[in-house]
């Protein structure tokens, strides 16, 4: 069955084709993480519409009003589900690990036009991202090859090269994952970690 398009997809692809995501961010006031926020909604407030349907001289009311089935609440909920998922079992699994628990929200504002992850943990440079994935956010992007990591579980992480900066960095896709499925998921993350780095620093190698 096909997937519903949300009203968050037709903005990004909105804004897309007019500016980048920093000049989105600046004419709407609000953080560059926010904006990806923003597309991954399937519901939305009319305030906020608003504004952004003057910035991009598009009438998402109009949008709506055509085609209602751009309002995914069930997707939504889901969503919020896998956050409040997220929240309740990741801390407690990372402290059954003997790691530190800290989760931030993902922010590279000296980064311009950079994709941002939704949620990090620091110390070990694994972030999280909600709906979209890396590879999704970044594209084609010679200097950020993004590659799929897959055990014989079946669990997929993403490692992300920073030709750039010389560093790299794995995200997990955050989607509904049952207790169990965390600790799989985060076990594999480390390995991975421990696999690709000496004291923190990645290798170069592969």
């Amino acid at each position: 069955m096909e997937k519903k398009q949300t009203i968050g997809e037709l903005i990004k692809q909105e804004v897309y084709k007019q500016m980048s995501i920093t000049q989105f961010a600046d004419a709407i006031c609000c953080q560059r993480n926010n904006v990806y926020n923003i597309f991954n909604r399937s519901k939305i407030d009319t305030i906020l519409l608003k504004r952004i349907s003057e910035v991009l001289n598009h009438n998402f009311f109009q949008d709506l009003a055509n085609d209602l089935s751009l309002i995914d609440e069930e997707g939504e909920m889901a969503r919020d589900k896998a956050i409040a998922q997220f929240y309740k079992v990741v801390p407690t699994i990372l402290r059954e690990m003997g790691k530190d628990d800290t989760i931030i929200s993902g922010s590279l504002p000296d980064e311009p036009d950079c994709p941002v992850p939704d949620f990090l943990l620091p110390d070990y440079i694994i972030s999280f991202t909600i709906g979209d994935t890396f590879k999704e956010r970044f594209g084609e992007n010679p200097l950020l090859p993004v590659r799929n990591m897959k055990n014989e579980d079946g669990i997929e992480i993403e490692l992300l090269t920073n030709l750039v900066h010389r560093n790299r960095s794995l995200n997990i896709k955050l989607d509904y994952k049952t207790e169990e499925e965390w600790r799989g998921t985060l076990a594999f993350a480390f390995e991975l970690y421990e696999e690709y780095s000496i004291s923190g620093v990645w290798k170069q190698r592969g």
